[in-house]
C-alpha cells in the first residue's frame, strides 16, 4: 500500500483482527447457548398414561421376557 502511513496499516490490521475475533465469540456462543442453560425435566407417561410420571427406568416385564424367549429359538 503505497502511500499509506505505517499507523494506517497497523490500525487496519488491529481492526480486523478485532473483528474475527468478536465474530468467532459471538459464533461460539450461539453454539454453547443452549447447552449452558439447565437441562429440562424428562418427565415420561407411565404404563398407566400418567405424564406427571417421571420414568423408572428400562424393566423387563412379561412380555419383554416373551420377545427374549422367542429370539433364542
Amino acid at each position: 500500500m503505497k502511500g499509506r502511513p505505517a499507523q494506517y496499516i497497523t490500525d487496519r490490521r488491529l481492526f480486523l483482527k478485532g473483528v474475527i475475533a468478536a465474530g468467532g465469540a459471538t459464533a461460539l456462543t450461539a453454539v454453547a447457548a443452549p447447552h449452558l442453560a439447565d437441562p429440562p425435566e424428562d418427565k415420561q407417561a407411565d404404563a398407566g398414561g400418567n405424564p406427571d410420571a417421571v420414568s423408572q427406568g428400562y424393566r423387563e416385564t412379561a412380555h419383554i421376557k416373551a420377545y427374549y424367549r422367542t429370539l433364542r429359538d
